[in-house]
């Protein structure tokens, strides 16, 4: 079932989730750790880093033989969806789940940097060489960061929001559109500043866009209408869609002269072979497998070809550009995701939940890639959460986090299921200490550092080397993340490593920026930060906190630590040039409060201001998962769900809601599932509340119950009774059954059903039926109840007295006759106490024994072997007188 996230009206667009390559690490690959190893392997060219989810591994293959050649463990990540951003001198792992962005220095082979983005915009980092811009998609910011440290290096440039695209073009133009505006823009980064380099009208303003950036420019496809325009080196030209281009989805980035542009809902592929020349234009089909995960991962073209993934059979097809068959290539198993991406001169093809990926060279080769050795490693059941072994934070992204495809998409989009990852095993090392913070003062550095995850068991120390000044070593314990350096030599640049144990080794290191100590006065400590919560245009929280302070002199840059509860080292501090900073992704519910430290242009560093006031972190509520809706009846639907984030702020409710966002029901905070009652709804969707408001709305089409079955397994039958056993399957409605032979039924859908009052040894069809409002099974089977035995024992009752009318009736024996009543003459007696063989019954005409036999009654006549009857009112059966067990003639 496909599952759909979008914000309420009032919190604006949730953008799709994009593309994420996952590649393990292949055995034998070299863990960069220099802890952990103490070599540094080369970075090979022409190399690929790529994400597993399931290990939390960053992995670099090989594009030429298909190897893993370097890996690096992320824990902090494990089971988390991470965009991989790459260069020739820098790894970004953007953390879709938490917000939190890392930096690779692949020069230094360490983690250099740290930022938390938060995950309530739609929100990224990407990178062209030695170039990081950080994008804000649903707030329109553009701004420059150091690759390595991630910091601010220049001030923010704001475009009109919401922006679609975001990739940078062999040039090292960023490139983004402006729907508001009709427009598609080009950036670059200039003396450390963003500036415009070209504005090209390409819609009409308003109208929704989907954006792919070109090796040379950018394709943009107009949404609200039929135009595709071509911008590059020539003028900007439109090219008529074949198609409606309402649902278009496009990869991030297309490289080469063919143009993929997927339309779901059309379950079509609009093609443009050459696009220099906007032509020639075609149409390739969608199966209904394709077109349903095409919104996930859209069609991607490379040397020519188009490539289309099948997650129903975990395989890729590959198309001309006109839509001939290419062959197809087999990646995961069935009903595993399949993504698509193009890295240098590859298409990766990956399959993230399997041990498979594929890499295709420009001639169509293809090479198997096996990411990792199943053996050592253990599968949880499908609901099973990845393995933890410290930290209680969840592993499990929910669905609604922000995507990497800006490609552009429709304010409803398909949500991420929950994984069943495959969890390592084995013991695990602790995470990289990152960020690195390194202020400078006279012959000495203050140094901070993040908390690092632990692995499989507490952080025992932290040890901090560097080589410079004859280079040196320093230990603190498991707990402390800050230490002071003295004894440095003044004018000396120093480059810090910072590494975490615990009983299982060293973890990774974490790099600080070069520092230079000096005997220049530092600035003044700066006066004590205000704190406050962020509120959007509607006067609710956003989950950011606003931080501000009065101008230090002599300041050039400033560095802000947050503090959670009181400590630092659980989010990256920020340095920014300006008097406020902007911090995301904290941890709801805590309490925060920030200090800040100036800079002056020589490095040298002031001592931390007073803290800020406190501020606890709480917005609207995340997403709610596992949404399934389904219904139960003519007008009726059962609806379920998981918890949603309440983000520290409690859950008041779970607003239900038809297609069109009317409510048409409220459940409890703690409810997890509704029963609604409705007509003509075809699908349902949910969304979390509290006090800061309603979170965002997971939407899914309504499941419709399978055709009810029912099936005979067996039956068994006596004189009077046959026994059906069976199954029956309603699937989860409810359901009537019904048994019939020989004109006896019975109702009841708990097997084994009992069919009673039938005739002995008579030939029957049993028909079973089953009946929902989703139609009616039946089957049937034959069954002969069983023969009468040859006759039942009774014992003639009879007691003669002197008060009885006649004394002495007993003793002339009880008649017997030759029909079922007294009318007819006497065939012949038999004695009081004498034991006698009948052999089935029939009501006839009614008799009372009166005194002679304690007044018993009936109209039962009894048949005897001979034919001829007697009233039922003088025996006593031998099976205690159950004269009803006894079968009819």
């Amino acid at each position: 079932m496909m599952m759909r996230l979008r914000h309420s009206k009032r919190f604006g667009k949730v953008y799709p989730t994009g593309i994420v390559l996952a590649v393990v690490a292949a055995l034998g690959a070299t863990v960069f750790a220099l802890g952990a190893t103490g070599q540094r392997p080369a970075v090979a060219d022409g190399a690929s880093w790529l994400w597993s989810k399931q290990v939390g591994e960053a992995s670099q293959v090989n594009a030429v033989s298909g190897n893993v050649s370097l890996r690096q463990p992320m824990i902090d990540a494990q089971g988390h969806q991470v965009r991989v951003t790459q260069s020739d001198r820098y790894v970004i792992l953007q953390d879709l789940f938490t917000g939190r962005v890392t930096s690779i220095d692949l020069t230094r082979m360490g983690f250099s940097g740290s930022l938390d983005l938060g995950t309530v915009e739609d929100t990224a980092v990407l990178l062209d060489g030695a170039t990081a811009i950080v994008v804000d998609r649903t707030r329109g910011f553009v701004r420059p960061v150091d690759a390595g440290t991630l910091q601010a290096i220049g001030d923010q440039l704001r475009l009109p929001g919401p922006l679609v695209g975001g990739a940078f073009d062999k040039s090292g133009r960023l490139w983004l559109g402006v729907p508001s505006q009709g427009i598609a823009i080009a950036l670059a980064v200039r003396d450390r500043k963003i500036v415009v380099e070209r504005t090209e009208a390409v819609a009409d303003p308003g109208h929704e866009q989907a954006l792919t950036v070109l090796d040379d420019g950018a394709v943009v496809v107009d949404r609200s209408g039929n135009q595709i325009a071509v911008v590059g080196a020539t003028p900007t030209r439109k090219v008529t869609s074949p198609a409606a281009l309402a649902s278009a989805i496009v990869p991030a980035r297309t490289v080469g002269s063919t143009v993929a542009i997927t339309l779901p809902a059309e379950r079509k592929i609009v093609t443009i072979g050459d696009v220099a020349k906007g032509t020639p234009v075609a149409t390739v089909a969608l199966t209904p497998a394709e077109a349903q995960v095409a919104a996930q991962q859209p069609a991607v073209s490379f040397a020519g070809k188009v490539y289309i993934a099948d997650q129903a059979t975990g395989s890729v097809r590959v198309v001309t550009p006109d839509g001939d068959p290419a062959g197809s290539i087999q990646v995961g198993s069935p009903q595993t995701t399949v993504e698509l991406e193009v890295r240098e001169q590859h298409l990766f093809i990956n399959s993230p939940d399997t041990t498979t990926a594929v890499m295709v060279d420009e001639d169509g080769k293809t090479s198997k890639v096996d990411k990792y050795d199943p053996v050592p490693e253990t599968t949880p059941t499908p609901t099973t959460q990845p393995a933890q072994t410290t930290s209680p934070e969840p592993q499990q992204p929910p669905t609604g986090k922000p995507s990497d495809k800006p490609g552009g998409e429709p304010t409803k989009h398909p949500a991420s299921p929950r994984p069943s990852p495959t969890v390592r095993a084995e013991p695990q090392r602790p995470g990289p200490p990152v960020p690195v913070t390194a202020l400078a003062g006279d012959g000495r550095v203050r140094l901070s550092w993040g908390k690092a995850k632990p692995g499989s068991a507490a952080v025992q120390a932290y040890t901090v080397t560097w080589e410079e000044g004859g280079g040196g070593r320093v230990q603190v314990g498991g707990t402390t993340v800050q230490t002071t350096i003295t004894g440095l030599a003044n004018g000396t640049s120093y480059r810090f490593r910072v590494y975490a144990t615990n009983k299982v080794g060293d973890g990774p290191p974490a790099l600080s920026e070069p520092v230079t100590p000096a005997a220049a006065p530092p600035p003044a400590v700066p006066a004590a930060p205000t704190a406050q919560l962020e509120t959007g245009s509607d006067g609710k929280p956003t989950g950011a906190v606003q931080v501000t302070w009065p101008t230090v002199a002599d300041a050039a840059d400033y560095v802000v630590t947050p503090r959670k509860d009181g400590a630092a080292g659980a989010n990256p501090p920020q340095t920014v040039t300006g008097t406020s900073a902007r911090f995301a992704g904290l941890t709801a519910g805590s309490s925060y409060t920030f200090t800040v430290s100036a800079r002056n242009s020589a490095g040298a560093a002031s001592d931390d201001s007073p803290a800020s006031n406190a501020v606890t972190v709480h917005y609207a509520p995340g997403a709610p998962g596992n949404v399934v809706a389904k219904q139960t009846g003519p007008n009726t639907y059962v609806i379920t769900w998981s918890a949603a984030d309440a983000h520290g702020s409690p859950i008041t409710a779970y607003a239900i809601c038809d297609q069109n966002e009317n409510r048409i029901a409220t459940a409890g905070p703690n409810a997890r599932t509704a029963t609604v009652t409705a007509a003509g709804l075809t699908k349902i969707q949910v969304a979390a509340i509290n006090a800061d408001g309603m979170g965002p709305i997971v939407e899914v089409p309504i499941a419709q119950p399978d055709p009810p079955k029912i099936a005979i397994s067996s039956t068994s039958a006596t004189q009077t009774e046959i026994t059906v056993n069976f199954t029956a399957d309603g699937d989860g409605v409810a359901a009537t059954c019904t048994f019939s032979a020989g004109g006896k039924t019975v109702s009841d859908c708990s097997s084994p059903a009992k069919i009673t009052g039938l005739t002995a040894d008579t030939q029957y069809t049993v028909t079973a039926k089953i009946t929902t409002f989703a139609g009616s099974a039946t089957d049937t089977a034959s069954q002969r109840t069983d023969a009468p035995p040859s006759g039942y024992g009774a014992t003639v009752t009879c007691t003669d007295s002197a008060s009885n009318p006649d004394p002495s009736f007993c003793s002339k024996g009880l008649p017997v006759y030759g029909d079922s009543n007294d009318n007819g003459s006497v065939v012949r007696r038999v004695s009081d106490g004498s034991h006698i063989t009948v052999v089935c019954k029939v009501h006839g005409e009614n008799q009372n024994a009166g005194p002679y036999n304690n007044n018993k009654e009936g109209d039962h006549w009894l048949r005897l072997p001979d034919g001829n009857w007697i009233s039922w009112v003088w025996l006593r059966f031998d099976n205690g007188d159950d004269v009803e067990a006894l079968p009819n003639c």
